[in-house]
């Protein structure tokens, strides 16, 4: 089997790329984190019991997501985010990162996602880790060192 060499510019499947994607996944990630309705009973003559304000967290945007509404995969985001002759969008890309963590972080601390789940999704796409402390002890001279130590004072007295 002959080995494939990269296609050389203007060779191959044209780009699906268009330059108002950058607008596109803006609006697609920039949207409200969280939004109340309230929860109203009434009398049985109509008048208004109680109004209870109930808080629900939107639903997470993804960049699968934004991907299937423009007709192409996630990966092809990824590599046009990171593509540096399309500054636009990468700069578009990774305010659509911020936007997405924006939302989780709210939902997250407010109680409208499952922890559980923020804190995988947190760790997996956007490169949060667990504090980890490690305590480290070492022997800085060992009984070799020492004696070794000990004959060189020896012969500069």
């Amino acid at each position: 089997m002959a080995n494939k060499r990269d296609p050389r510019p203007g060779e191959g499947r044209p780009s699906k790329y268009k330059p108002e994607y950058c607008d596109m996944i803006i609006q697609y990630f920039d949207k409200p984190p969280q939004q109340v309705v309230y929860k109203e009973t009434y009398y049985s003559d109509g008048t208004l019991k109680s109004r209870e304000p109930i808080v629900l967290g939107a639903q997470l945007p993804t960049y699968q997501g934004f991907a299937h509404s423009i007709g192409v995969d996630a990966a092809t985001l990824r590599r046009w985010g990171s593509d540096e002759s399309k500054p636009e969008f990468c700069a578009a890309y990774a305010r659509a990162r911020e936007l997405q963590e924006h939302i989780l972080v709210v939902n997250a601390i407010g109680g409208q996602y499952n922890s559980q789940f923020a804190q995988f999704y947190a760790k997996n796409n956007l490169g949060y880790k667990d504090k980890t402390e490690q305590e480290v002890t070492a022997t800085l001279l060992t009984d070799d060192d020492k004696r070794l130590l000990e004959r060189v004072a020896k012969r500069l007295q």
